[in-house]
């Protein structure tokens, strides 16, 4: 099997209407096909919800930054939570690593290292939390409509 077609297991909350899905639960494969396949899950919990375009795409890039950091960072398994709250969207990425991210300065000339700086300018609000089981990173994401 290909490392772009390794199974990833999606397991909805049994309360969740379909479609939209309110809350989506995903174990993501330790491999950099990890960011693709979570763009993808997100797409499907936020399909049918009528938010914003921009909002959508602002919550694709930043759980893309979440997953990126425990692919490259933590270790496996990882797992990616998407709820649908009122008025936002709730996103949380966990793996089993206990080492919580770094804010780093970046070479103006490379292509990573500022994935916190994109949580600061994009997030309501985010976090990383520590647990005895790994950490998890979360956003929370405004949703504002416009008429």
């Amino acid at each position: 099997m290909s490392p772009t077609s390794v199974p990833m297991n999606v397991v909805r909350q049994a309360s969740s209407c379909r479609p939209p899905a309110t809350h989506i639960l995903a174990e993501l494969p330790y491999l950099p096909s990890a960011v693709p396949q979570a763009r993808r899950v997100l797409r499907e919990c936020l399909v049918l919800t009528g938010l914003p375009d921009d909002t959508q795409c602002t919550a694709e890039l930043l759980v893309s930054e979440l997953v990126t950091n425990a692919v490259k960072y933590g270790r496996p398994p990882v797992w990616l939570l998407v709820e649908l709250r009122p008025g936002l969207v709730h996103a949380s990425v966990s793996d089993t690593s206990t080492t919580l991210p770094q804010r780093r300065e970046a070479d103006p000339d490379a292509e990573g290292g500022r994935g916190l700086l994109v949580l600061d300018a994009l997030a309501g609000s985010w976090g990383a939390v520590s647990v005895e089981s790994g950490k998890y990173l979360w956003f929370d994401l405004p949703v504002i409509r416009t008429a």
